[in-house]
């Protein structure tokens, strides 16, 4: 196999889905020790290609932080199927789909269809992508330990007429701690601490120090911080239960943005963090009233809300 540059992982990642399609692993699982040769061909080319890119970014002295975001999913999708367990688990959640799929009702639109499903290190838990005759659903590699039902429930919301309860089991996996943990090990695999903290102007981890000395008596735990690489107008921060990241808008990171306002988006998102989620007949509850009497704790409030709806109606 020809050695990777930084440019083609994601080319690469492909290159091994293609070896392990439902239809790879189904005929592996039916023919003698072919589902054990197909398991170190895959092992194999794991290796392989993570020592590869390893390589590369030792050379150019850099980390997985410093790769473009599909480059780093890419990367930490291969490097988290090197390890032997992940990668058993990936190919029994395959041939769990394989079971599965043929009992789901598909929705009349897509009856016609060939279904393909991929696991993959991807942003949203899952998305469905049509391409001439095929369908393919691509979900995301922290499911692949999921109880049955919940792989199920997954083909019901995706292909069919899912029920509340249906989306119910999903809703409550993926706010499991289980879930949670291997999500954010995805996440940040690879990934120095810190290396998204530090703005060009405001440093997130310092911001993130001064809130938790003067707010929570230094008792919460620091999540992964992490600049927004997009300028926002609207949403200035973000709390991603799934990952225990505080994400910050961009736009905050400029000179004439006061401290205090980048504190304060900070305190907001660790009230998320510290307060959790309600869930109130299948909805998520999060600015409660108890939500509201923390925030108002916070001593520059309206100064800061008030700067912050400045910029909004720019």
């Amino acid at each position: 196999m020809p050695s990777i540059s930084i440019q083609n992982i994601v080319k690469q990642t492909s290159v091994i889905q293609n070896l392990m399609t439902l239809r790879k692993v189904a005929s592996a699982s039916q023919a003698g020790d072919s589902f054990q040769i197909l398991t170190a061909d895959l092992t194999q080319n794991f290796r392989h290609s993570v020592a590869a890119i390893d390589l590369v970014l030792d050379q150019q002295d850099t980390s997985p932080a410093d790769l473009a975001i599909r480059s780093r999913r890419a990367y930490q999708w291969l490097k988290h199927l090197d390890k032997q367990e992940n990668l058993e688990s990936h190919l029994d959640a395959l041939q769990r789909i394989n079971l599965f799929l043929p009992a789901v009702k598909l929705l009349p639109k897509y009856k016609r269809f060939r279904v393909e499903f991929i696991f993959f290190h991807t942003s949203a838990l899952f998305q469905i992508q049509g391409k001439s005759s095929l369908i393919q659903i691509t979900a995301q590699e922290s499911l692949t330990s999921a109880p049955d039902a919940v792989l199920i429930a997954l083909l019901e919301t995706a292909l069919g007429r899912p029920s509340q309860s249906t989306r119910q089991q999903i809703r409550e996996y993926t706010f499991s701690p289980y879930y949670q943990s291997t999500r954010e090990h995805l996440e940040f695999l690879g990934i120095p601490k810190g290396s998204f903290a530090k703005g060009s102007v405001h440093d997130l981890s310092k911001s993130f120090k001064r809130v938790n000395l003067a707010y929570f008596g230094e008792q919460i735990s620091e999540p992964h911080l992490v600049w927004n690489n997009r300028l926002t107008v609207r949403k200035f921060g973000h709390y991603q239960w799934d990952t225990d990241t505080v994400m910050v808008s961009r736009t905050l990171d400029q000179r004439r943005v006061p401290e205090f306002v980048v504190d304060y988006v900070m305190y907001h998102e660790l009230l998320h963090k510290k307060l959790g989620v309600r869930l109130v007949n299948s909805r998520r509850m999060v600015h409660t009233n108890i939500f509201h009497q923390e925030e108002a704790k916070f001593i520059k409030l309206d100064e800061a809300q008030s700067y912050l709806n400045k910029i909004s109606r720019k």
